[in-house]
């Protein structure tokens, strides 16, 4: 019997409209464009592959797979305009340097630009009394929907990484969740960023069993939290949605490589 094929994403070629710089470390990209026309509404939290334009092309390489596929990175969707057709994705930068950062540094309004999607969020369930959210700086958009979708009536913990104090009020706020924020400053440590998060999570005594979890961080940040809920929380397995979304000292293309042959 034959699988089902594959479902080709939609590749849609934009334009930038409008370029802000968040904080020193985040710049918002605004895309535009008819081709968005019927993009989906209701995606904040989904994400969007951006096809990288490569510096010299003289026109974009929409090839989303295959031996001549374009550089791709997923990107978070901070925003959706239907009315006017306007996508917002956040790009960390002054960080690192890659291809994506690169691009984003020195993006301009006209510049076109394609993406693939949207894909899913990374957390579908908005049924529980208890959420417990862990990011950083490369996800906080998601955590920022995952806030926006959580009954009203539930409760939580936000536990964040930010680069600077002009991310936080990228949050939404809930009535019944806590957040607690560590801003990296260049004095703190990559061992004393792991250690301060490991602490907050331990101090989540008495986490009650209908809980989801969701953790988007660094690599080895996302096992060793994802771990402490499986086996000291004994939370199950399916009520935890964990996404590496960097890992120290490998770029993004090894980074996936390695995700899809040891998934975290």
């Amino acid at each position: 019997m034959n699988s089902p094929r594959t479902k080709k994403p939609i590749v849609r070629v934009t334009h930038i409209c409008d370029i802000n710089d968040i904080s020193p470390y985040l710049r918002r990209i605004v895309l535009s464009g008819e081709p968005l026309a019927d993009f989906p509404a209701n995606q904040q939290g989904a994400y969007v592959k951006v096809l990288i334009p490569q510096a010299g092309e003289v026109e974009l390489n929409t090839q989303v797979s295959g031996p001549n596929a374009a550089l791709k990175r997923s990107y978070t969707i901070r925003d959706f305009d239907a009315e006017q057709d306007l996508l917002s994705l956040d790009f960390v930068i002054n960080k690192h340097r890659g291809p994506a950062t690169d691009w984003a540094s020195t993006a301009q309004v006209g510049d076109k630009v394609a993406i693939a999607g949207p894909g899913p969020l990374k957390m579908s369930q908005f049924d529980a009394k208890h959420y417990v959210l862990l990011g950083d700086s490369t996800s906080i958009n998601a955590v920022n929907a995952l806030i926006k979708r959580i009954p009203a009536t539930a409760t939580g913990h936000v536990i964040m990484l930010a680069h600077s104090e002009q991310e936080k009020p990228l949050l939404a706020s809930h009535p019944f969740i806590k957040v607690d924020w560590l801003v990296l400053t260049p004095n703190i440590t990559d061992l004393q960023q792991d250690e301060w998060l490991l602490a907050k999570v331990m101090q989540l005594d008495n986490v009650p069993a209908d809980t989801q979890v969701f953790i988007g961080l660094e690599a080895s940040q996302v096992r060793t939290i994802k771990q402490h809920f499986l086996e000291q929380q004994q939370l199950p397995l399916r009520a935890i949605s964990a996404t590496g979304y960097w890992k120290r000292g490998t770029d993004a293309d090894t980074f996936g490589q390695q995700k899809q042959l040891e998934p975290l």
